[in-house]
């Protein structure tokens, strides 16, 4: 590709870019379905005449590497990647847990169920790729740069869409009108909590505010809300007494600091826990117990499996499984309520702000490997409980052939319920991106979870893993709000990488250093979570946290602030030892010795007057977004200053560009941490536009769409691939000016387009409005050569129908000697083979009844076979094969071109070389014309910098590096770049040395007259690239064909030869300009012109019909046709033909006056010879 770099290119960035699918995907591998299968709840038959107890729960779980099916007991042959796209078949391994079985006291019993096949993620820990450098990756057919990160389902790369959530364990206080349609007497103010398991699974709890003051605590179960008073959940959580309830909920409003900086509490607070504990007091409830029985009593009916228990176990399971189920200790959960509640009344009194449901900092991504967790233990959770009612309906039966005591009768039972649809339903999942389930999992939607990978190009497909989507559920709706880009995504998010339309805003990708938390550390070792949470407490009661202990009672804001630790209260810090804590633990963080993560998220919230609710917040968890800053508060070696900071901490940091100035801050608040190169905010895509900082924003925007819609070098594997359709570009070239992530992420491995001369001149008026003429010698030349592939699947397993089980193979017919030059002997076509459409191109015997079938080659345009695979699985005689067919789509009038500047075209002439201006000095010739008025009013400098660059490059022969913001940034030495040396000197130097002119303009001649054009024109090579969008694949014409048959109008559908829609708009403008008669053609004439027989006695079409006369023996004359026997209509009603008349109407109304009669309604039409009737 680039000439002298022969040394095998480095892909770890590129690795990192896939890295969060796929260590997600690892760590539910090795720990996540462990752990996931431990919290799945047991269940229990009972069996009141044997008294008989049996317990069923899940054991371990074996899940294996894809393998192909035995041929033999021994043999067991590995399933490649490269094996399931050409087989369209599924890359999945066997999943085998084991299902334990225990009597009343007795021994547990382990049987291994197998629960069918299982998806594996590509490059993960069970594939046969992982860790396989460039060289095995080809010899198992692969691309050198395989990243993995997606799954093969029936031969498509899926890949599943990383979704935004809102952030695990952090309460969020927010503001919604739906919060008052709960119940009478709710306000529209809520603090929201996330809280999720270990195993992945969330429950979402909302502290409701009322408008007497008291508060609810609500939470679903089984797709239902309930809402419990608050007063009841904290004296059934702990032993405690309304005194100390009230102490905790008022020890954070002080008068000594009322209305001063950081004071969150008003006087009103007190009253409010008065209404509160009077509450609870009413429903009579006194002492812990007493709250248990009262929460047991009214959830038993709900809670699975806890019937025969009393009320106090169903409470505890309630505070188990529903309130706050991230924290194991009752204590806790108070400490975290009271919390709640104190941000809650903040909130209400306004002393502290809404968190922003909206904004970066209160969300996190749903991963791969967790979706499929949570899936699975939901699908687990239902199949253990089928198994357990059809288990007891037997025993109810009281049946003589099924005995509860014989685990054989019980497994039985237990395979009408069969476990490999636990398999199937991820499968599903996977392949159509919907959530089958009950419960919703606690996410906003269920639909769209996964995409097609599409390989239209490489940017195309690595745009699949960084992006994020905000929900399906916020699509339809008409806000701005959600789209709107706010400025807490700074260097996550992209500012410039969103689609435009429906989904802009919505769709967002990742900046190319930011990069998602995992349970792996940067060395790839899991993460010991309780280790590292309890070295983080051990270093904050080191430099003064009072560690949060039952009864103790705490200070409030500002005096101390509440310390959080991943959404658990671990203590309260002084509010003057704070910022020293902050500094000290990011000092730990880039320390390597300490146990402390490198990416411990330092959320310290200062206090304020009426801003965010105070605090330090600390996460470790995983799915959180974070990217490198360099730390320049802490004096450490070089190389150890790289921090990694979240979306929550970086608001409340400060942080300098990389450019040297101190963007405009005074000397009192100095910044901590400085950027590490400006292009860090955008991402891959944004980062090959070269020079976007020299463009207009949304031509920047436009390339970053239109670079995913290149026609390019699809695949370097295209010879193993079978994709229903790829575009593939012959002639592709590196960029001679190019960005550093260019070479980075290795895009040379695949090109997207052709330097091509371009000259900037109004030649004709073929270049008017975004036109361009294309030099036709260069098109033959090779200039934008393409090729479409497309792949024909035959499977005659499937076309074989249940009762037609006859033997169905590839064999072409010896008595058809006309398809012999188009089909081989087997019943495929040659390679190589050109075929029309129409033609035969495979013959299919049938043994049963001795017939040959052809199929035809369907489209309009002629196609080359080029390439043929047999499925060899039947030794005997194949029964599936792929046929990949190859388009040629050389560039013809009206296929569509673009620059990298967001400056698309289409082509309006192809000129040879003798029609196109050239050069006076060099005489060259243009590849490619563009019109001036492209430029002023949009502003891509960049585009004309890349020429006079290019220029440059081609003459000294050497690439450009056109990174942007490279002004901006700081020389080795600190000095910044001194601006008189610009840009367009530097490029103008390397003109003028070799005799070029310094602006990059040229003399040229005109090719028409061969006289002196009267200015110089701008003229130089620009990186062009070829779009998807070609006349061939788009142009429809019809003159007549398929009608639909109800309405005799022409059917719509290009691909079926339809019509075009001549709407209501169309008809509009027509009768504007007055054309009646053209009106009259398009809407009748050519659509259902149709001449009816109407009585017009009694104005019916419907009662007529024609009588068809016998047939007589005509008398021929000689040589004469015989004469037409004249057409007798009858009229049903009138019981006569007399007064029938033939009139001119859209077959429409006919089916109009039917669909009447069929609501007994009559349509009668008067008819008269005079046209003013």
């Amino acid at each position: 590709m680039v000439v002298g770099s022969s040394a095998t290119p480095d892909y770890e960035p590129l690795r990192g870019l896939f890295k969060h699918h796929i260590e997600s995907f690892d760590h539910m591998v090795e720990y996540g379905l462990e752990n996931m299968l431990m919290n799945v709840k047991p269940v229990e038959v009972y069996d009141s005449f044997s008294k008989t107890k049996l317990r069923i729960w899940l054991g371990k779980s074996e899940l294996y590497p894809p393998q192909k099916e035995r041929i033999s007991r021994t043999m067991h042959e590995p399933l490649y990647p490269f094996e399931c796209r050409q087989a369209k078949i599924s890359y999945a391994g066997k999943f085998l847990v084991d299902v334990c079985f225990q009597y009343g006291d007795g021994a547990v019993i382990r049987e291994k169920f197998n629960f069918g096949q299982f998806p594996i993620m590509l490059k993960s820990k069970l594939c046969h790729l992982r860790g396989a450098d460039p060289q095995k990756l080809v010899s198992c057919k692969e691309e050198s740069s395989e990243m993995g990160g997606y799954f093969i389902m029936n031969g498509l790369e899926r890949v599943i869409r990383l979704i935004i959530l809102p952030k695990r364990n952090y309460p969020t206080s927010m503001v919604r009108s739906s919060f008052r349609d709960r119940r009478e007497g709710y306000t529209d103010k809520a603090v929201v909590m996330r809280c999720v398991r270990e195993d992945q699974s969330a429950v979402t709890v909302k502290l409701y505010y009322l408008n007497n003051g008291s508060a609810r605590l609500g939470f679903w179960i089984q797709g239902r809300e309930y809402l419990l008073p608050v007063g009841v959940v904290l004296k059934a959580l702990a032993d405690t007494t309304d005194h100390e309830i009230y102490v905790n909920l008022t020890c954070y409003y002080n008068e000594k600091y009322e209305r001063g900086k950081g004071c969150v509490g008003t006087q009103l607070v007190g009253e409010r826990v008065q209404i509160i504990l009077d509450e609870v007091r009413e429903l009579s409830l006194f002492t812990r117990l007493q709250c248990l029985q009262h929460i047991g009593e009214h959830f038993q009916p709900v809670m699975n499996g806890l019937d025969n228990e009393s009320y106090t176990v169903v409470a505890e399971a309630v505070l188990r499984d529903y309130i706050f189920v991230h924290l194991d200790n009752n204590h806790d959960k108070f400490n975290l309520l009271i919390f709640m509640l104190q941000k809650l009344f903040s909130f209400i009194d306004q002393t502290s702000v809404p968190d922003n449901p909206d904004s970066l900092q209160n969300h996190e991504v749903l991963l791969p490997g967790h979706l499929i967790t949570i899936y699975l233990k939901e699908k687990l959770e239902e199949w253990l409980l089928k198994v357990r009612r059809l288990l007891q309906d037997e025993v109810d039966k009281n049946s003589k052939t099924f005995d509860l005591c014989s685990l054989a009768h019980v497994k039985k039972v237990m395979d009408k319920n069969s476990p490999r649809q636990i398999g199937l339903a991820v499968e599903n999942m996977l392949k159509t991106g919907r959530l089958n389930t009950q419960s919703g999992l606690d996410l906003q939607q269920r639909a769209g979870m996964t995409v097609q990978a599409e390989r239209l190009n490489f940017l195309r497909f690595l745009s699949h893993f960084r992006a994020v989507h905000r929900g399906a559920s916020f699509a339809g709706l008409r806000t701005t709000s959600v789209r709107k880009l706010l400025p807490e995504a700074w260097g996550f998010l992209c500012p410039v990488h969103t689609p435009d339309g429906e989904p802009c805003g919505l769709l967002n990708h990742m900046t190319s250093t930011c990069c998602i938390t995992s349970y792996y550390d940067s060395q790839g070792n899991v993460r010991d979570f309780f280790k590292m949470r309890t070295s983080i407490l051990n270093v904050l009661i080191g430099v003064g946290m009072t560690p949060s202990l039952p009864k103790l009672l705490q200070a409030g804001p500002p005096e101390v602030l509440s310390v959080l630790l991943d959404g658990r209260v671990v203590g309260s810090i002084p509010s003057d030892v704070v910022e020293k804590t902050v500094t000290h633990l990011r000092r730990l963080k880039l320390s390597a010795s300490s146990v402390i993560p490198d990416d411990l998220e330092v959320g310290y919230i200062p206090p304020s007057m009426g801003g965010a609710y105070p605090g330090l917040y600390l996460f470790t968890s995983p799915c959180r977004f974070v990217r490198p800053v360099r730390n320049i508060s802490v004096a450490l070696e070089e190389g150890h200053d790289i921090e990694l900071i979240g979306p929550f901490e970086q608001v409340y940091m400060e942080i300098r560009c990389s450019d040297g100035g101190d963007g405009g801050r005074r000397n009192n608040l100095p910044a901590t941490h400085e950027e590490i190169d400006p292009t860090g905010m955008l991402s891959v895509v944004a980062n090959l536009t070269p020079w976007s900082d020299h463009n207009q924003s949304p031509r920047n925007m436009y390339q970053c769409q239109m670079g995913k819609q290149t026609m390019a070098f699809s695949s370097q594997a295209i010879h193993c691939r079978a994709d229903q359709k790829l575009y593939h570009l012959q002639t592709p070239q590196s960029p001679i000016v190019q960005t550093k992530a260019y070479a980075k992420y290795s895009i040379d491995e695949f090109p997207l387009g052709t330097n091509a001369i371009v000259a900037v001149l109004a030649y004709s008026g073929y270049d008017m409005e975004d036109a361009m003429i294309l030099n036709k010698s260069s098109v033959d030349r090779g200039l934008f050569h393409g090729h479409i592939y497309q792949t024909e699947t035959i499977d005659l397993s499937e076309q074989s129908a249940k009762s037609d089980r006859s033997q169905r193979m590839f064999r072409r017919s010896n008595l058809d000697k006309s398809v012999h030059s188009l089909i081989d002997s087997d019943g495929l076509p040659y390679v190589g083979q050109a075929i029309n459409p129409n033609e035969p191109y495979c013959s299919i015997y049938n043994e049963v009844t001795s017939t040959t079938r052809n199929t035809l080659l369907k489209g309009s345009e002629p196609a080359i076979v080029d390439y043929v695979s047999v499925d060899v699985k039947n030794k005997k005689q194949p029964q599936k094969v792929n046929i990949r067919f190859r388009r040629r789509r050389n560039p013809v009038i009206g296929d569509k071109f673009s620059s990298r500047h967001g400056q698309k075209g289409v082509c309006s002439q192809l000129w040879s070389d003798i029609d196109m201006p050239f050069s006076g000095v060099t005489g060259m010739r243009p590849d490619l014309i563009i019109n001036p008025h492209a430029f002023p009013s949009r502003m891509t400098i960049a585009m004309l910098l890349e020429s006079i660059a290019a220029k440059g490059g081609c003459l000294h022969g050497k690439f450009v590096d056109a990174t942007p913001f490279s002004s901006s940034v700081k020389k080795a030495n600190g000095e910044p770049e001194s601006e008189s040396s610009s840009l367009v000197d530097e490029l103008g130097s390397m003109l003028t040395s070799c005799g070029f002119n310094y602006h990059g303009v040229e003399v040229l001649y005109s090719g028409f007259y061969g006289t002196e054009l009267t200015c110089e024109i701008f003229i130089g090579p620009v990186y062009y690239q070829r779009l998807r969008h070609m006349v061939s694949d788009k142009f429809q014409v019809r003159s007549t064909g398929t009608v639909d048959q109800i309405t005799r109008q022409p059917i719509k559908g290009r691909k079926r030869g339809g019509g075009i829609r001549f709407g209501e708009m169309e008809r509009d403008s027509l009768l504007a300009h007055g054309a009646a008669y053209l009106l009259h053609d398009r809407l009748h004439t050519c659509s259902d012109h149709h001449i009816a027989d109407v009585c017009s006695l009694c104005g019916s079409i419907l009662t007529t019909s024609i009588i068809q006369p016998q047939k007589r023996p005509v008398r021929e004359i000689g040589g004469l046709p015989p004469g037409r026997i004249p057409k007798k209509v009858f009229c049903n009603a009138c019981q006569t033909s007399k007064g029938m008349e033939t009139v001119a109407m859209p077959y429409v109304f006919r089916y109009l006056a039917a669909e009447l009669a069929a609501m007994n309604i009559r349509t009668t039409l008067q008819l008269s010879n005079g046209g003013g009737a």
